[in-house]
């Protein structure tokens, strides 16, 4: 969520012995990360989000609504990236980007990295994303690329899908679609096109009207941590409007002081076929 910064409070090493796991969004306990089983979905409810038998309509479980574990921003966070937000009116019905798996890093040093497309409510309390990691993340992985869809919800809680290997060089297109249902509640879905297992769906969540294209990192010692590249072009952006393409206007941002000049660059609004380059 684009109002976590980097800013070093915790080390990985600390979260992870306090058993804390890390998320796109920062660090919570295991407890406050819910994986999502094949035939279920995450329901909103008030006061708290939960996961739901898709065959029985049955809700599992309870989650906590406290947020006092909550280290997001903590250690790490979004580096830069690039906004817009959807004030016309009318929902954002989908939002597809595709990208290229990027080369290793040269190093290993435990750190995470998350590149996505994600959909954000008005705050930036709640998100959709399907993400690509290099590192262990709450839904897995390892010293190697993996992509899982997550959401993110107000109450410091994540739901994500298992982790998929990938590999270097494989096209990636991230979607997520929107369903208006007859009693007007949003139900999106959130995938990895074409890839089994990431298929993520998230029922009744509010108006999600910031997309946003990422970069976020945690536990990043230098600048070998990253890919062995100079940036990741996040392209063939398409943003429709209810079936109508969005007006797009993106806006990029930084972290404050970059340490290795990371930066966005926005190099096409269009949709379909826009671009934005995330610099490492």
């Amino acid at each position: 969520m684009s109002q976590n910064r980097a800013a070093q409070f915790i080390t990985h090493e600390v979260a992870l012995a306090q058993g804390y796991v890390s998320t796109p969004g920062g660090y919570r306990l295991k407890s406050f990360v819910h994986p999502v089983g094949v035939d279920q979905a995450v329901a909103k409810r008030p006061g708290a989000s939960q996961l739901m038998n898709l065959v029985t309509s049955s809700l599992v479980g309870s989650p906590a609504v406290s947020t006092s574990q909550d280290l997001a921003g903590l250690g790490g966070g979004w580096v830069t990236w690039a906004i817009w937000t959807n004030a016309t009116g009318v929902a954002i019905s989908s939002f597809a980007t595709s990208w290229v798996v990027p080369p290793a890093p040269s190093s290993d040093s435990g750190q995470l990295i998350y590149l996505f497309n994600g959909l954000q409510d008005q705050t930036g309390g709640e998100i959709l994303q399907p993400v690509l990691q290099w590192g262990v993340s709450g839904a897995g992985g390892g010293s190697y690329w993996s992509v899982a869809s997550w959401h993110v919800d107000s109450n410091g809680h994540a739901f994500c899908t298992p982790t998929v290997p990938v590999h270097v060089g494989d096209a990636l297109i991230g979607l997520m679609t929107l369903s208006v249902q007859g009693d007007g509640s949003l139900n999106y879905a959130c995938q990895f096109k074409g890839i089994p297992g990431t298929s993520l769906l998230a029922l009744g969540l509010a108006d999600l009207v910031q997309a946003t294209e990422t970069l976020e990192v945690y536990n990043l010692t230098g600048s070998t941590d990253y890919p062995h590249a100079q940036m990741t072009a996040m392209s063939g952006i398409d943003i429709q409007l209810m079936g109508n393409p969005a007006p797009l206007g993106w806006v990029a941002n930084v972290m404050s002081n970059p340490a290795f000049g990371e930066h966005t660059t926005i190099v096409s609004n269009a949709t379909p076929g826009g671009e934005v380059d995330l610099y490492y």
